[in-house]
């Protein structure tokens, strides 16, 4: 019985712990903003398989999701229409899947390029005021 009750502990502090460190938002980085028409999310979590995912909202209501890691590769993007969703892996080896990640990747590069202009446009303006006002 004593045995019994150990193994139990053990897995409750088990599942305990994986409930605790799974996978969590990382608020270091994050953007919120609209790029063009479409509103844009970027965010990370930690302890999951891809920790970087950004969303798009279309201004027709449609919605697609990026997941990517670190070297902003893409795993998989996700595409919301209405109330169906549909998922596409980037290792498919389903031909027409792979174009259409190769386009999802195209357009994630692109929306990454514009935050980082977007996120850099505050701090470039105040170099060029204080890179005038020393010259003054």
């Amino acid at each position: 019985m004593k045995v019994k009750n150990t193994l139990t502990g053990i897995v409750l502090a088990g599942a305990l712990a994986l409930g605790v460190g799974g996978c969590t938002a990382n608020p270091d980085y994050n953007f919120e903003g609209k790029i063009g028409e479409e509103q844009v999310k970027f965010f990370e979590r930690n302890g999951c398989d891809c920790s970087f995912f950004l969303e798009v909202l279309k201004p027709n209501g449609n919605k697609i999701k990026y997941a990517f890691d670190e070297n902003s590769n893409l795993d998989y993007f996700q595409i919301t229409v209405g109330d169906s969703t549909t998922k596409y892996s980037a290792y498919s080896p389903n031909p027409v899947v792979t174009g259409m990640v190769r386009k999802a990747q195209k357009e994630l590069d692109f929306y990454l390029t514009r935050i980082i202009d977007l996120e850099a446009a505050p701090l470039n303006e105040r170099y060029c005021d204080s890179l005038r006002d020393s010259l003054e």
